[in-house]
Parts: structure tokens; sequence; C-alpha cells
């Protein structure tokens, strides 16, 4: 819905159907997006969240790094840089 902070992404890509992926390996099925990943990463990681890296890696879309629920569910975290298209 426009003006919300709420996107969902629809990832046309196979998810890794429940498999071990390497870390920078495809997103979870899940996206969460953030204004200042490296900022919510440590708030995240010091209420116990379980990342597949140490931090979070630069990519040319902007930064990502990939969550562990206990149940072992993938959730990608990122940050877009801004479009100068």
């Amino acid at each position: 819905m426009p003006g919300t902070p709420v996107k969902i992404i629809l990832w046309s890509h196979p998810a890794a159907a429940g498999q071990p992926v390497a870390p920078g390996g495809a997103p979870g099925p899940v996206v969460l997006e953030s204004d200042d990943l490296r900022k919510d990463f440590e708030v995240l990681r010091c209420r116990g969240v379980t990342f597949d890296e140490p931090e979070p890696q630069d990519y040319p879309f902007g930064v990502r790094i990939e969550a562990v629920d206990p149940d072992g569910n993938r959730v990608s975290l990122r940050e877009q840089r801004p479009w100068n298209g």
C-alpha cells in the first residue's frame, strides 16, 4: 500500500527448499527492509538473534545479512542503496 512502511516482496526464484545454504546464498523467503541495517543488526544481535555471518555484507544493491530463527528458517535483512538511475 503506497505510503506505508511495509513492503511485501514476492521472490520469483526457487527457495532453498529447507536445505542449508552457504552464507550469501539465496535470500530467505521473508525480506525485511532497514534504513540502517548495521545499526539494526547490532540491536538484534544483542537481543540474541542468530545470523549466518558475523556482520552484514555489501552487495551492488545495498547491504544484506540472513537471520536464522529457532526453527532454522532464514529471514533476509537488507538495506537498499539509493538508486541514481
